[in-house]
């Protein structure tokens, strides 16, 4: 076969694909419930755009050869940063602050159950707790409001949620939002693995957040 026959043939093939995606994530998406049809839709859109490059582009996604290291003067060892002291308007600048943290993994990688962030890591306080700590601090020392931002999963959302009550008290306005859900895809068939939108059960291995 020529070379612009292999590549007629492999375009047909991957328009193939794309069809038979498409089909496949229309039926997932009957399954969805009035209330969550849409932050579907939004999904399974997003995941064949992302299907769509996967078929076109070849090769790694990162050229090595390109990436270099920073600057010697770009990271300042800590005793440098103290010594210039602190802005006068540290208030102001602070109160322009958001601290966004993401809080989709879970801790199965490291044995344990459940947000990667709720794992004790020192004198019984969790990632979580520490995080909380120091932005209340920052809170408390300088009179401001930053708030954290957590981007959750479909995973660890009900866990974060019911966590995050015992933290009412604290000086921190902590605010959630979901990452997207996308399905995983067969080796074999390319096609989504899950056959409607619920993510537990049979279909708890099929979908992933993206965006780690």
């Amino acid at each position: 076969m020529s070379q612009d026959g292999a590549s007629q043939f492999q375009e047909v093939i991957r328009q193939e694909l794309e069809l038979s995606v498409k089909k496949e994530l229309e039926k997932i998406l009957t399954t969805a419930s009035s209330h969550e049809f849409e932050h579907t839709k939004k999904d399974l859109d997003g995941f064949r755009k992302l299907f769509h490059r996967f078929l076109q582009e070849k090769g790694p996604s990162v050229d090595w050869g390109k990436i270099q290291r920073p600057p010697e003067d770009s990271i300042q060892p800590y005793e440098k940063i103290k010594a210039r002291g602190l802005p006068d308007n540290i208030s102001s600048v602070l109160n322009k602050l958001v601290v966004v943290k993401l809080n989709g993994g879970l801790g199965t990688s490291m044995g344990c159950k459940g947000p990667k962030s709720l794992i004790g890591v020192r004198n019984e306080n969790t990632f979580l707790d520490l995080t909380v700590q120091q932005i209340e601090h920052l809170n408390k020392t300088y009179n401001t409001d930053v708030p954290l931002v957590l981007m959750n999963s479909f995973n660890t959302d009900e866990d974060t949620k019911k966590i995050l009550q015992k933290y009412n008290h604290c000086r921190v306005k902590i605010y959630t939002f979901n990452q997207s859900r996308y399905p995983r895809i067969n080796k074999e068939s390319l096609l989504p693995v899950a056959k409607d939108v619920s993510y537990s059960g049979e279909n708890t291995e099929a979908w992933y957040p993206p965006g780690h």
